[in-house]
């Protein structure tokens, strides 16, 4: 149909008001008509955008900022994991360092790798995003994070472990160490006789005499030389009042001629413990604390067990 060159409308209000026309020209009709079918145009493909995510939208879509903002929150990650690899590579160092001055066999290097190589390229190539200069992080790439993750939670388990071993073994050889009897019996005092053959004071001939007299007045402290089980305290003929004290490993300690004893039978007693009184009691000529060490039964030495004359009783 030929359009006209203009057309004619009439405006006729219900209230009864004046009639009113209206001349609008060809070249107006079309003008108008071809702007509603434009925006009508750019609704129908707007809504088309919002649907499917075409990235010609300003900005990009919705679909398109999560997986940007997605793609900058892994490799965010990516670097704290690269951190964190670093900061455990570190107290591997240190680990083997401890083991080392503990006598210990450092962590072996590919039992801690976990059998799990380097992180390579997380970020393999992915699809990418029309209108952005970014790709969507792939699968691969949190697989890649699951690994790693994966790899320094074995690592942080070894190392551990690791130190727990070097604890265990600290703590055993402190508790062996406590247990060897390697102090003085008694803080003052000067040592009358030693051991091994001397004159015996009551009849003058030559005896063996199986530990060392500390010559102290009586009443004196008597603390025990190393951590152990109390496993005698009696009344001897020639020793007086005795404490005997086992450390384990058939090595036991004896104290006699006492005054006064403070523990009984049975009981833990921890070196450098005050265990009774010197005294004067049993086949003795003045006050004074016999001490003794047996090894399997026999008598040794106790001086080559004193490291110091006044060593640290904790």
């Amino acid at each position: 149909m030929k359009l006209k060159k203009a057309y004619t409308f009439l405006y006729m209000p219900e209230d009864h008001g004046p009639t009113r026309t209206v001349k609008v020209s060809r070249w107006g009709i079309l003008t108008g008509v071809g702007v509603m079918c434009l925006l009508v145009g750019v609704g129908v493909l707007y809504g088309l955008g919002l649907h499917f995510g075409n990235g010609w939208l300003p900005g990009g879509s919705r679909l398109q900022k999560e997986n940007l903002a997605l793609n900058n929150r892994v490799h965010g990650l990516e670097n704290q994991i690269e951190g964190l690899k670093d900061e455990v590579s570190l107290v591997y160092d240190v680990q083997s360092l401890v083991a080392s001055a503990v006598n210990l066999e450092p962590l072996d290097a590919e039992v801690f790798a976990a059998g799990v190589g380097g992180r390579g390229d997380l970020m393999l190539a992915g699809a990418e995003v029309p209108g952005l200069d970014s790709h969507l992080p792939p699968a691969a790439s949190f697989d890649g994070l699951d690994e790693e993750l994966g790899q320094l939670l074995r690592q942080a388990r070894i190392q551990r472990q690791g130190y727990q071993a070097i604890l265990d073994t600290l703590g055993a050889r402190e508790s062996m160490r406590a247990k060897i009897p390697s102090i003085r019996p008694t803080d003052t005092g000067w040592l009358s006789s030693r051991f091994g053959f001397r004159n015996d004071p009551f009849t003058g001939k030559q005896t063996f005499h199986r530990g060392l007299d500390f010559s102290v007045p009586a009443g004196t402290d008597v603390r025990v030389t190393g951590t152990g089980k109390v496993v005698a305290v009696q009344q001897q003929r020639g020793l007086g009042k005795v404490v005997k004290v086992d450390h384990g490993n058939d090595v036991m300690t004896v104290y006699a001629h006492l005054d006064r004893i403070l523990v009984k039978k049975g009981a833990m007693v921890e070196r450098g413990q005050v265990i009774a009184k010197s005294g004067n009691s049993g086949r003795s000529t003045a006050p004074h604390l016999h001490y003794e060490i047996r090894v399997q039964g026999r008598s040794v030495n106790p001086i080559t067990y004193i490291l110091d004359s006044y060593a640290s009783r904790n």
